[in-house]
């Protein structure tokens, strides 16, 4: 299964997050011209991250509920290269859930040439932090999962189909 390149419409009703500078800071190029690969990822996942709390994770979760998600499989593709002084913006949403597990998707936008320039999928599993174990995800954030996930449910699964969650 592959990851295909939705329509930047698609992508833009996505929630917006850009965790950092707006514009490709010099400093994050590396020796070919454009955007390392490290910066993609972290600005990818923390839109996922981010995301999340939106939906109800928040930031005392894991203290309060002793419970997080840990990514256990991600994928990523890049689809054009951002380069120094490039402007961009960073989107994420969900794809689906099982009662233990959620399945995400974040897409760093090319807003200088109105492109998709990477596609990250993640998928992440609630765990208990005390026994380091898989747990439920309680109902109410399931439920707001839900809802995330059926208003983008006519695209978002369509395009992020490089990982599956097990039912």
């Amino acid at each position: 299964m592959s990851t295909t390149v939705p329509s930047l419409d698609d992508v833009r009703r996505l929630p917006s997050y850009a965790a950092e500078a707006t514009t490709v800071p010099d400093d994050w190029a590396d020796e070919n011209g454009h955007m390392n690969i490290g910066h993609y990822f972290r600005l990818a996942s923390h839109a996922v991250w981010h995301r999340m709390r939106d939906l109800g994770m928040a930031e005392d979760y894991i203290a309060t509920r002793e419970a997080s998600f840990f990514v256990v499989e991600h994928r990523i593709g890049y689809r054009a290269e951002l380069r120094p002084g490039d402007r961009f913006g960073v989107r994420a949403g969900l794809v689906g859930q099982t009662p233990r597990a959620l399945h995400a998707a974040a897409f760093v936008v090319d807003e200088e040439h109105d492109r998709v320039a990477c596609t990250l999928e993640a998928l992440l599993v609630h765990v208990s932090m005390r026994t380091r174990r898989s747990t439920p995800v309680p109902d109410a954030l399931a439920a707001a999962f839900a809802a995330e996930i059926e208003q983008h449910a006519g695209w978002l699964p369509a395009v992020a189909r490089g990982l599956e969650l097990r039912r």
